[in-house]
């Protein structure tokens, strides 16, 4: 039988990056409750989060279209450990589930968290949507987690 210790170690991590016009509004859609995706001009897939180029056929989009705040989850899993909520600085309690969601009108996947973490009530196929964060300010965490549809 194999045992498990737990290590405490702290790590600063720090990331720099530029979210560029497709996720400028992208976040400003989510401000107002909406969700939007970027439209392949050539293969038209639906992209979300939106990038300004095809991953497929190399070429920019342009063309936003609306998608719905309900999906499908495609894959998830269920968090041990306890991080730090960017958004509040505070602690964010652990378990909790985290899931790759395609939204109904996208082809790729966002991920994001979820409100269920019992893995027997989690399943891939299971239909979420999103639960809006009442002060809204044009961030990803508009959205606060996605809840199973019931």
């Amino acid at each position: 039988m194999s045992t498990i210790e737990a290590v405490t170690h702290e790590m600063d991590l720090t990331w720099r990056y530029a979210s560029g016009a497709a996720m400028e509004k992208f976040c400003a859609e989510l401000k107002e409750h909406r969700i939007s995706a970027l439209k392949c001009p050539k293969c038209e897939r639906h992209y979300l989060p939106p990038r300004p180029f095809c991953g497929r056929c190399c070429v920019r989009m342009e063309e936003w279209v609306p998608v719905k705040d309900e999906g499908v989850l495609e894959a998830w899993t269920v968090m041990y450990l306890p991080i730090v909520d960017g958004r509040t600085g505070k602690m964010r309690d652990a378990p909790y589930g985290m899931g790759l969601i395609r939204l109904d009108g996208a082809d790729t996947t966002l991920n994001h968290y979820l409100a269920e973490c019992d893995p027997e009530k989690l399943r891939v196929g299971l239909r979420v949507r999103a639960v809006w964060r009442d002060d809204a300010n044009g961030a990803m965490d508009d959205i606060e987690h996605f809840e199973v549809c019931e």
